[in-house]
């Protein structure tokens, strides 16, 4: 079960070298389009476009691993007066709760991107880029926050095994 844990938490880490990567380009994409127009009075006519793409996956990517981090807003306002017992069984469930969400969001992006991909949908702009594309990332990154969330629910359970 150690190995399983350990592979989900490097999808995890190889997710959010990805997103940092992505971050990266937008950063030199805009600096370039910056450099352009100031020097040339020119533009690449695709710098908002493609950052905004980039953009979801930045996001989409860091997911799973914020999560793993514990960087995602928790409000403990009640659970924190529970007992310990207690506030695991209740984030059992709320992870529970939390993986038929992704699951029903990762079916349905997937489904999204099939409808994409066999009607050559493409981008209303000038690069005309296959949609398909940038949409990508949000079954890719709901796949891995995912396999992340099953991760915590089996150490939520280990955990309670070893008390």
């Amino acid at each position: 079960m150690k190995k399983v844990l350990k592979i989900i938490d490097t999808a995890s880490n190889i997710g959010a070298v990805f997103s940092a990567i992505f971050m990266i380009l937008i950063v030199l994409l805009i600096v370039i389009e910056i450099f352009l127009r100031a020097l040339f009075n020119k533009s690449t006519l695709i710098t908002d476009e493609y950052s905004a793409y980039m953009f979801v996956f930045v996001v989409m990517l860091g997911l799973s691993y914020t999560f793993k981090e514990k960087g995602h807003i928790k409000i403990t306002i009640i659970t924190s007066r529970l007992k310990k017992k207690t506030q695991r069984y209740l984030d059992i469930v709320i992870l529970l709760i939390a993986l038929a969400i992704l699951i029903f969001s990762l079916y349905y992006s997937f489904m999204m991107v099939y409808d994409t991909y066999s009607l050559d949908m493409r981008a209303d702009t000038i690069a005309e880029t296959p949609l398909y594309l940038p949409q990508i990332a949000l079954p890719v990154g709901y796949f891995i926050f995912i396999l992340q969330v099953i991760a915590e629910i089996i150490k939520k359970f280990k955990y309670e095994e070893d008390e």
